[in-house]
């Protein structure tokens, strides 16, 4: 297993960069779980570590998608909550 990047590197990558990364970390995930499943694989902790590192990835990847302009998303009445009112109605009874 290669290094991991830091924080501060996974926040300077592209998001491209970022989905080409998680895909490897996902990759390697499984090789190493199947390694400690047959017995292969001595060092379980590489799991949680990828499993951690994945998430990081994750995270930064939806904040950076998050912060992009979505057009029509301003005033789109589907994005509102719904009235307890209009909850209450949506269930159905029970018999």
């Amino acid at each position: 297993m290669a290094t991991l990047p830091t924080i501060a590197e996974v926040r300077k990558m592209s998001v491209a960069d970022l989905r080409a990364e998680v895909a490897t970390i996902r990759r390697e995930a499984a090789v190493v779980r199947l390694g400690t499943e047959l017995s292969k694989e001595k060092d379980t902790s590489k799991i949680r570590k990828l499993r951690r590192h994945m998430a990081q990835l994750l995270t930064v990847l939806q904040e950076k998608v998050g912060m992009e302009e979505k057009p029509g998303r301003a005033g789109n009445s589907a994005t509102k909550p719904l009235s307890k009112k209009s909850k209450a109605s949506t269930i159905p009874a029970r018999a």
